[in-house]
């Protein structure tokens, strides 16, 4: 089994993310996000779960892709769950990436980040994604606090590790008043970049949705399954609606001068960012930029 991998989501049209490669240290997570979109895919996600020989094969895997390969931690669990206090599986193989003079992305909700900025500088940048103040103990309920997430950008970014913001996923009536009130304060901690998505949920994700918000639920039902439209397995709201969230996360990223971009919506003309994942933001090397290799 390779566990380094071009990062390819379900060939969807709608992706607009460089060419990198996709790695999780581990199966699954442990944060419980209602809005998780692996759990309809992976079996028994939220059961994490330790990578049999996972350090041995990165090792061997690593050699088969060129240097200056941008590498994504992690698409669909976080590399930063609790156990890796004391594992540190994820340290293992931010080690091996710099010892390979790989770009890494890191996308967590996890200030336990914070231990590994000695790996990280230079190579690397750090996203967070942050969906709400009011309501991230019953959202997320075993992430770290929004609150600890902000201040550890905050200590990211005045050590210089560019950092950037997944305001994701924007979901109607729940969280898209603190809109705003989120993008300042990442401004306030020493965000650079913005990359905002609404809700996008399948149908296990729906059903936790419903279950923990049900008078919100109810209400945007019809817009999801009567009024929405289904891709690659995901409910979208109707396009208008997720066009005018959009713009006004782009219009206070602008007044905020934060650069924007939007998550498999479909709205290229409302970016401005060189990337739309935030990789931008990584010091390029004096070695030429890499492209995917096929050898996988």
């Amino acid at each position: 089994m390779m566990y380094l991998r071009p990062f390819d989501p379900w060939k969807s049209e709608l992706c607009t993310c460089p060419a990198k490669y996709s790695f999780n240290p581990y199966t699954g997570c442990s944060h419980g996000c209602l809005y998780c979109y692996a759990s309809s895919y992976i079996k028994d996600f939220f059961h994490l779960r330790e990578k049999k020989n996972l350090i041995e094969s990165l090792k061997r895997e690593i050699k088969k892709i060129p240097e200056n390969s941008l590498i994504s931690l992690c698409n669909t669990s976080d590399p930063y769950p609790p156990v890796e206090k004391i594992k540190k599986i994820t340290r293992k193989c931010l080690e091996i990436f710099k010892q390979h003079h790989m770009r890494v992305i890191i996308i967590t909700k996890s200030d336990i980040v914070l231990r590994d900025m000695d790996l990280l500088r230079e190579t690397s940048c750090v996203t967070f994604t942050i969906t709400t103040f009011k309501y991230y103990k019953k959202l997320e309920p075993n992430a770290p606090s929004s609150f600890d997430r902000f201040k550890a950008i905050e200590r990211l970014s005045k050590e210089g590790i560019p950092v950037g913001l997944r305001l994701d996923p924007i979901i109607p009536l729940l969280n898209e008043d603190e809109v705003e009130i989120i993008l300042k304060e990442a401004k306030n901690c020493g965000v650079r970049h913005v990359t905002a998505s609404t809700f996008k949920p399948r149908w296990d994700s729906w059903k936790r949705v419903s279950r923990v918000f049900p008078e919100i639920a109810e209400k945007i039902e019809s817009l999801y399954f009567r009024d929405g439209t289904k891709i690659s397995n995901s409910l979208y709201l109707p396009e208008s609606l997720r066009k005018n969230l959009m713009i006004k996360v782009k219009k206070i990223c602008d007044s905020l001068s934060l650069t924007f971009s939007s998550c498999r919506e479909g709205f290229l003309e409302l970016s401005n960012a060189p990337s739309c994942d935030g990789s931008h933001l990584i010091q390029e090397k004096s070695f030429s930029p890499a492209q995917v290799s096929t050898v996988f």
